[in-house]
């Protein structure tokens, strides 16, 4: 009998003091930092790790689904992440949210502290997610298993659907996307307008080296065209814009070609934003035996 009573009162104690989802999803909105799990030299689960994994365990499919659409960007991104895990059918759904909901989160992972997109993050999270699936049917060589990763990207259908609504979404994507997605693969024909309009307007530097890799022929009144008429009157100003002119002098510098390297040299002296990422660019000009 006192056996049982010992039984029955350590359950009441456990049940008085187990979180309730409320108060665990108040604990993580109130660090609001995406930590993985992973974090700090010793490579360990954080409270907030064990927070959401707590919550997860204790929540139904169709409430973790209502939580990719809480209103803070923790939240939202801790039960995407898992959603994507659970079921990749989720992704591009998800990918989308994401893209309109153009927010940032602060991340932790392993030593690193950032700022990062939602929509980058979720991206990923399916693009890692495969490549790891892929690695694990290979032996243990690293040739075998970036082929293996190669191969995966270039076949998802779910990937092939995120990729194709980063090429034709509106609004500017950041630019580790745009550059993940023209590494991926080579896109449909049918893709090209959109692809040509991010290259020749819109400056994106990851799509002009896309047609540079695939269409060169096709395109080689075009590139060269933009290279030496447009690329030196074009805006570089921020964001993105910054890693599209660090891409584009080095496409110009590894020609090897006098002219352009003249083009390059002058864009660089008439622009000044450069300098925000000095260190970047002079790495690159210090390569070709450039001082500026």
């Amino acid at each position: 009998m006192r056996k049982l009573l010992n039984i029955i009162l350590t359950l009441t104690i456990s049940l008085c003091f187990s979180q309730t989802k409320e108060q665990l999803l108040l604990s993580i909105i109130k660090v609001d930092r995406v930590d993985s799990n992973c974090i700090g030299f010793g490579c360990k689960k954080s409270k907030q790790y064990e927070n959401f994994e707590k919550l997860k365990a204790i929540i139904s499919e169709q409430e973790l689904v209502e939580l990719t659409n809480h209103n803070n960007s923790t939240v939202r991104t801790y039960a995407s992440k898992a959603l994507i895990n659970s079921d990749p059918n989720f992704a591009l759904k998800l990918l989308k949210n994401e893209l309109d909901n153009n927010k940032t989160v602060r991340t932790f992972e392993g030593c690193i502290i950032d700022v990062q997109k939602t929509s980058s993050i979720i991206y990923h999270e399916y693009w890692n997610k495969i490549r790891i699936e892929a690695i694990r049917k290979t032996n243990v060589n690293n040739y075998e298993e970036n082929l293996a990763m190669k191969k995966k990207l270039e076949s998802d259908f779910v990937m092939e659907k995120l990729d194709s609504l980063i090429i034709h979404y509106v609004k500017e994507v950041d630019w580790i996307l745009y550059n993940r997605v023209f590494e991926n693969r080579k896109h449909k024909d049918s893709y090209l307008p959109r692809i040509e309009e991010l290259a020749f307007i819109k400056n994106n530097a990851c799509a002009f080296d896309y047609i540079k890799t695939h269409y060169s022929d096709q395109y080689s009144e075009k590139l060269e065209k933009y290279l030496t008429t447009d690329f030196p009157t074009a805006k570089f100003k921020k964001g993105n814009e910054v890693f599209y002119l660090h891409s584009f002098i080095k496409i110009l510098l590894e020609s090897k070609d006098e002219k352009y390297k003249k083009i390059a040299i002058d864009k660089l002296k008439a622009n000044s934003v450069w300098k925000e990422r000095s260190g970047w660019f002079k790495t690159t000009l210090r390569n070709h035996g450039i001082v500026l």
